[in-house]
């Protein structure tokens, strides 16, 4: 599977027909899939506009995954937002100063929310696939009480990796059961410890595990250009390794937001050589990654070298 990318893609203002040339050219460019974001806010404003998305997608012969953004602040995605349910449920939030509100991952209600959420979202659209985007706060402690009550008065990280394992695992598994036809795929992040990559992977109810990293350095926006030491090519031991333990298939995802204008001649080279060398079962390019200085020729860049390789 190739698939492209598109978080908070067309949920505000949707035209209909920017969509479907959008979408088309993804099939000329060598997709076969769109990976489409849904949080709070699409649930709340834009459930008709998602509906208009997977159609107009699969009229042009796209497949749909659906990424469920930001859900219970556990996993990523976009766009950036606190969780709207957490926050005014604030007696299932994990007190600590994460960057977002986290929820508690013990709480039964925390899991009933997400299950009920996952619930609508596959039994009214046509959905392909589920992309679990990073899982977030895996070893921060929990000091909730329905983690102590759990774990005890001292829970280690282990624990809470054990405990996000059994959330996630409750949750994909209820989303198996209420559509088997859907693929599932969990990427996490490279700087996640290997105890916890290497245990859920193993997830019974996954079909494509991996990781997302960039091919080139970046620059937010007017700062300094942002040396990046690892590549996305430098998790690719790695993935192997863990898909091969879990018996699941690989997947990877490029990462072009935040793409200099310098770094072009660089990201070409190596996206070449990533493709020309390395060969996950699902490989996820962005669509107009976010905050390039020149999302037109950064494009035409991901044209060139994805029509050499998968024409």
């Amino acid at each position: 599977m190739i698939s492209a990318y598109c978080l908070d893609y067309h949920n505000w203002v949707c035209i209909p027909r920017h969509v479907r040339e959008d979408f088309k050219e993804m099939r000329e460019m060598g997709f076969d899939a769109v990976d489409l974001s849904f949080s709070e806010s699409e649930m709340m404003y834009a459930r008709r506009t998602f509906e208009i998305l997977v159609e107009i997608a699969h009229e042009v012969g796209l497949k749909v995954n659906v990424i469920p953004s930001r859900i219970a602040g556990r996993f990523a995605g976009a766009p950036l937002m606190a969780s709207n349910w957490l926050v005014k449920n604030p007696q299932y939030q994990v007190p600590d100063n994460y960057y977002l509100p986290v929820a508690c991952v013990e709480c039964e209600e925390v899991r009933q929310w997400v299950k009920d959420f996952m619930h609508f979202l596959l039994t009214n659209y046509d959905i392909d696939g589920i992309i679990w985007d990073e899982p977030k706060a895996v070893t921060m402690i929990s000091r909730h009480p329905a983690t102590l009550a759990k774990y005890g008065d001292n829970p280690t990280e282990e624990d809470m990796i054990d405990g996000y394992c059994d959330f996630f695992n409750d949750i994909a598994s209820y989303c198996r059961e209420l559509r088997p036809d859907v693929e599932q795929t969990l990427f996490c992040m490279p700087a996640d410890p290997e105890s916890f990559t290497q245990k859920i992977s193993k997830s019974p109810y996954i079909d494509y595990f991996g990781y997302d990293g960039n091919l080139s350095n970046q620059r937010r926006f007017k700062e300094e250009i942002h040396y990046r030491d690892k590549r996305l090519y430098h998790y690719w031991d790695r993935t192997v390794r863990e898909t091969t333990e879990a018996n699941v298939k690989s997947f990877a995802l490029v990462e072009t937001m935040h793409m200099p204008r310098e770094e072009h001649e660089a990201f070409e080279k190596n996206f070449d050589e990533y493709l020309e060398n390395h060969h996950p079962d699902h490989l996820s390019v962005y669509y107009y990654g976010h905050n390039a200085d020149d999302p037109e020729a950064l494009n035409q860049i991901i044209t060139k070298v994805m029509r050499k390789h998968f024409r």
